[in-house]
């Protein structure tokens, strides 16, 4: 695939944003705990010295590309001038109003290394960018690295396809699947990322919590009928109240917040972040870097696509805690709580109850989920007995301890029926 040359400033920080958001990671880990950053100007030339705590001393270099005096950014870089007169791109020549923007157009066109601000004794800033080679992540990491950075995936064809230039890797586009000639790849769905090869996807995620978050849902409701909860998040203490009055303290964290029509994980509102009640929650980012999955690991996602993925339900596999409720922070936001307690246990599964919420899903379009894997992933959440049918390839049969549950599938891999006997 040749990548098509930049027509403006957005395509050019576009096309470095995979990889510049990779070396900022790469560079913030080198730092580890840093006492502060020293520089030494030479010229067009800057030495850069970090002082660590417990690890011996970063010492690099980097080119000055650009200084900032008086509100005015001016470019001082030969490659700069080079692409402005190529692309034909009026931000990268002349003065120019200082910005995230230009910062980031800059670490393009001089390698995706980290691009640093160091003030000088004279008032001006200079704008570094430091010197290849810089430590860097394998594409995968990447990825899931570019993920997890607001903004880096906004025009995500342009940034797959540049940052494969940029890596000088070979890419093929299969459908929705990116396949990288280093053996990684992903999948692109709706301009968005939507899994990362090397580990579970989203969907195989939602197939397995699907039925098991159903059923507990089903149970709190029986148990603590309209019961709300109350966070105190400094103290970490949730706490279960019914409206006839019965009080239950519970193990959970806040999982994410919504405001108006953003979804916010617990563990990136930097209004909770760092509180005893989003402890648990930073779990899940965790377990999408290391499966690979985007949504768990953006810090903020649109409300219809957060409903969409039923992320709620995605996350209680993570976190072991399969049941959850709302509870509101301010005038427009609220939080969603994922909890568990002792008090709430399923009790053993007969073939009512599991006919019951197996067929919350009868004839429903599932949006991705795999039906036949959602109800192994039930039984196993059950200890359900389980095998197929000697009838049929399109049903199952689990046994519970006062019957069997036929399971019947429909030829789009949904769910035609859940019946006794």
């Amino acid at each position: 695939m040749e990548h098509p040359a930049p027509r403006t400033l957005a395509e050019i920080v576009a096309d470095g944003a995979i990889a510049c958001a990779d070396a900022d990671a790469a560079f913030v880990s080198s730092l580890r705990d840093t006492k502060g950053i020293d520089f030494n100007r030479a010229g067009d030339r800057m030495e850069v010295h970090a002082a660590r705590h417990g690890a011996p001393d970063l010492a690099t270099t980097g080119t000055i590309v650009a200084e900032i005096r008086d509100g005015i950014w001016t470019w001082c870089s030969d490659i700069v001038a080079d692409a402005a007169t190529r692309f034909e791109i009026p931000e990268l020549s002349g003065p120019q109003a200082p910005s995230d923007e230009l910062l980031a157009a800059a670490r393009t066109l001089h390698g995706c290394t980290p691009g640093l601000l160091a003030p000088m004794s004279d008032g001006t800033t200079a704008v570094v960018c430091l010197d290849p080679p810089q430590p860097f992540g394998d594409t995968r990491t990447a990825l899931i690295t570019a993920a997890g950075t607001p903004g880096a995936t906004d025009d995500i064809d342009r940034a797959l396809s540049g940052f494969a230039a940029i890596r000088g890797l070979g890419v093929r586009v299969d459908g929705s699947v990116w396949h990288f000639s280093d053996g990684a790849s992903a999948r692109v769905e709706n301009g968005r990322l939507r899994d990362i090869a090397g580990g579970l996807d989203i969907d195989q995620v939602r197939s397995d919590a699907l039925l098991n978050s159903i059923e507990s849902q089903m149970y709190l409701d029986a148990v603590f009928p309209g019961a709300a909860v109350t966070v105190d998040l400094e103290a970490g203490r949730i706490t279960l109240r019914t409206p006839d009055g019965v009080v239950a303290p519970v193990q959970g964290t806040v999982l994410a917040t919504v405001t108006g029509d953003t979804w916010c994980w617990g563990w990136a509102d930097r209004n909770i972040s760092a509180t005893p009640g989003t402890t648990d929650c930073h779990q899940v980012r965790e377990f999408g870097r290391r499966e690979g999955i985007p949504v768990l690991v953006a810090p903020t996602l649109p409300l219809p696509l957060a409903r969409e993925l039923d992320l709620v339900s995605a996350a209680k596999p993570v976190l072991d805690k399969w049941f959850h409720s709302t509870v509101q922070f301010t005038a427009d936001t609220w939080a969603i709580v994922v909890f568990t307690n002792r008090d709430l246990v399923l009790p053993p599964p007969t073939t009512a109850a599991v006919t019951a919420v197996i067929n919350t899903i009868r004839g429903a379009d599932l949006g991705g989920i795999d039906a036949s894997r959602a109800v192994a992933a039930y039984a196993r959440f059950r200890n359900l007995g389980i095998r197929a049918t000697p009838d049929s390839r399109d049903s199952v049969s689990l046994q519970t301890q006062d019957g069997t549950v036929t399971v019947r599938f429909s030829a789009d891999g949904g769910v035609l029926n859940a019946t006794t006997g």
